[in-house]
């Protein structure tokens, strides 16, 4: 077997670099200072093999929120990159956690085309699918091997990292000298090259919302599905007691305010699987929960636990006419019609005003 050891030995800091010698998986006579290369094989005058046609592009230790599975979850991930001009069969390719056991998970039934990047999923559970791994990754330190059906194979060993932040080839280069470096959220499945984002405005603040008010509503009100047919509806920003556009009702008793308001707005997406992030801004008094397809993104000046439309904000807001802003995953968001959901609590029942108005775009990579 032989194997290039890639060693990626700083734990992460806002001023560490990692640097790597050559990845071609060959066999070499001398080490740089960040790796060595482990040869296993006969050390006879042969010609060294060819490099590997495949290698370790990226991988991220502490997955938090920068990439989602099929059901939503955030698993730590690894990105293999083929480079070549032909599509590659993984049948007979392994990956492990472990370099004393290199065929720990077998790789059959996938295939990376050519030119493209496959996303694996280090879920510590296989049985999802040929994508999920049966080991995951470390993040205080650990390696990642990539093994081809001769043996040769790539193990990359690294210390610790902090969360969503990805180990990546700044070029994605699996042949030639190159060093790994740390990237902020990384760009699982697509190139590690510096990238182009695009907005794409999903909601535009002062839009026409439904609501609803009194002491309680309709616990199905999140759902995409739920009928808001019998709900009023009106420009934001909504609330009562400043220069509000629509002026919603609160009560028989100003000392005595119901607590909740609630508001819900349909709106359309294209391209949804293509968004990697939402940015929300939110203009509330007090506290709000904002929930996308019925999926809660954000609870802003409310307590934990279950929310009810008696539970008080956890604070008086600190603006009334600004909006705060929010960087979300955009997991929640599906193609076509989509819901956005709000739920606005007063601190208090004696409170004067309240008020509501949101904003929403998308943020993608360019192809």
């Amino acid at each position: 077997m032989i194997v290039l050891l890639l060693a990626c030995s700083q734990p992460f800091d806002s001023g560490s670099s990692v640097h790597t010698g050559v990845d071609s998986g060959t066999d070499t006579d001398t080490a740089s200072d960040t790796g060595d290369t482990v040869d296993t094989s006969d050390t006879s005058d042969t010609a060294p093999p060819e490099p590997l046609p495949l290698c370790i592009n990226e991988f991220m230790p502490e997955n938090v929120a920068s990439a989602h599975d099929g059901t939503g979850a955030a698993l730590d991930w690894i990105e293999l990159h083929n480079p070549g001009d032909e599509a590659i069969d993984l049948t007979g390719w392994t990956m492990s956690d472990d370099p004393t056991e290199p065929d720990k998970q077998a790789l059959d039934g996938l295939t990376v085309g050519r030119g493209e990047f496959l996303l694996l999923w280090a879920a510590g559970d296989a049985t999802p699918g040929p994508d999920h791994l049966g080991f995951a990754l470390a993040a205080e330190g650990g390696s990642v091997g990539l093994y081809n059906p001769e043996g040769q194979g790539t193990l990359v060993t690294y210390g610790s990292v902090q969360p969503d932040f990805s180990i990546a080839r700044v070029t994605d280069c699996c042949t030639d000298a190159d060093c790994l470096g740390f990237q902020f959220h990384g760009t699982p499945g697509y190139s590690n090259e510096p990238v182009v984002y695009e907005t794409l405005p999903l909601v535009a603040p002062g839009s026409v919302w439904k609501y609803w008010t009194g002491p309680d509503v309709d616990p199905a009100w999140i759902a995409p599905t739920f009928d808001d047919s019998a709900w009023l509806e009106g420009p934001a920003p909504l609330g009562y007691g400043d220069a509000q556009a629509t002026m919603i009702p609160y009560g028989d008793d100003p000392n005595n305010k119901w607590v909740t308001s609630w508001f819900r707005l349909g709106f359309e997406v294209a391209g949804a699987d293509t968004m990697d992030s939402m940015t929300l801004g939110i203009m509330r008094d007090d506290g709000a929960v904002v929930y996308v397809n019925g999926i809660e993104v954000l609870r802003d000046d409310m307590p934990d636990g279950e929310i009810l439309p008696t539970t008080l904000a956890s604070a008086a807001t600190t603006s009334e006419t600004g909006f705060f802003s929010y960087t979300l995953d955009a997991f929640p968001l599906v193609e076509g019609h989509n819901v956005v959901a709000v739920e606005i609590h007063q601190y208090t029942a004696t409170s004067s005003d309240l008020t509501m108005d949101l904003q929403l775009s998308g943020s993608r990579i360019v192809p």
